[in-house]
């Protein structure tokens, strides 16, 4: 008689059915085609560490409620890297046991009781393959958790370093603006002409933060199917 906890010897293991998801999470496919590969330029001011502090820095103060949007938008970036770079090395802890153990039972099979046979011996050992193939397989999802983790977590890092970096591209060029009108022009339009480039950046930074809503969402879908 055949027991219903013995795997088939033919059938995909747990394990490498976990494998593409794993492959597909740490290909990046899930990723906006706006943030993928990071291949695009952004006219950044390396200099400028600091946008908002820059602006005060070079006495322009008053141009800061004009960047209220992007300030607001940098902020709900911000995120917490140190938990979720905890959150994916705890998955990863948890796969290397998983699997660690699911090598130690399998080794064990090899060498336990060599003298016993019979229909109690088959089904104990088809149950224990059974749980070396399920302890394989959570092995590779926790894995496939950690990377998923640490993926999400580096592209809202990445989208904030762009936000960053756009924003203190504006300061720049506001800081240029200034110093070349400022003797000329009144602050009443260098203020117009700065709210209307803060509009523009405003949505090209959305376009950036928008793809990677996306993303995530794209990634959760993928987890979750």
């Amino acid at each position: 008689m055949s027991s219903p906890l013995v795997a088939d010897a033919t059938g995909a293991s747990l394990a490498d059915s976990f494998l593409g998801l794993h492959q597909a999470v740490s290909s990046g496919g899930w990723v906006d085609q706006a943030l993928a590969g990071g291949a695009f330029a952004v006219e950044a001011a390396a200099t400028v560490l600091d946008p908002f502090s820059a602006l005060i820095a070079n006495g322009l103060g008053w141009a800061m409620e004009h960047f209220e949007p992007l300030r607001e938008m940098l902020d709900q970036l911000a995120g917490i890297p140190d938990r979720v770079i905890a959150h994916a090395e705890t998955w990863n802890n948890m796969s290397r046991e998983l699997l660690a153990m699911a090598n130690d039972l399998d080794t064990s099979l090899s060498r336990d009781l060599p003298d016993w046979t019979g229909d109690a011996a088959r089904s104990y050992q088809g149950l224990m393959v059974n749980n070396v193939d399920a302890l394989g397989g959570l092995g590779v999802l926790a894995a496939t958790m950690s990377s998923a983790t640490q993926a999400a977590g580096n592209l809202v890092t990445f989208t904030r370093d762009l936000v960053r970096d756009l924003i203190a591209d504006l300061v720049a060029r506001v800081i240029v603006w200034a110093a070349e009108a400022l003797a000329i022009v009144t602050i009443p339009v260098v203020a117009a002409q700065l709210a209307s480039a803060v509009v523009k950046w405003a949505g090209r930074i959305l376009g950036y933060t928008t793809a990677l809503v996306e993303s995530l969402k794209n990634l959760r879908q993928l987890l979750e199917g």
